[in-house]
């Protein structure tokens, strides 16, 4: 009775083996890269992870940055991946370290990158919104608001007091 068991035991977990699906970790690659900002002065650090096709993936698995810049200062994180990451910068010369821990769909990964940020565009108050750019970036909409967006500079300049209606 006992062999019996066993061998019905042996077979159930063979057969639990081979029905089981056969799940291979796909290879992922961190992409560093920069961007401009539209103000003077600043750029963005882009990370991203892409899967072999150079699609972004979506993953929980969790991703460990540093960013150091020429002075030694970092900035260091460790977290769930939730998508592309942007860091905003000064313009400058910084080592990027990202280290992704991979989950239960893709691989492990890492990467170094010395990268230089420099903003090439300038950015001008006055002639944003003439470019059709209503709404595109709520941070820019904010400074314009809060440092040109006063009816009374546009009636005459040089006698701007400073004072709304």
């Amino acid at each position: 009775m006992k062999r019996k068991i066993i061998i019905i035991l042996a077979i159930l977990a063979v057969c639990i083996v081979l029905a089981s699906p056969v799940v291979a970790k796909e290879k992922v690659k961190v992409k560093i890269s920069t961007d401009d900002h539209p103000f003077k002065n600043k750029a963005y650090i882009v990370i991203k992870l892409v899967d072999s096709k150079g699609r972004a993936i979506h993953s929980k698995g969790t991703i460990h940055y540093n960013i150091t810049d020429s002075f030694g200062n970092y900035k260091w994180a460790y977290k769930p991946y939730k998508g592309e990451i942007r860091l905003k910068y000064d313009v400058g010369k910084y080592k990027v370290k990202v280290k992704f821990d991979g989950d239960s769909n893709y691989k492990k990964a890492k990467k170094t990158k010395n990268i230089n940020l420099q903003n090439k565009g300038t950015f001008n108050a006055y002639t944003y919104y003439d470019s059709h750019n209503w709404g595109l970036n709520q941070e820019i909409d904010d400074y314009i608001e809060d440092n040109y967006w006063d009816e009374e500079i546009y009636d005459d300049a040089a006698t701007y007091d400073g004072e709304g209606y």
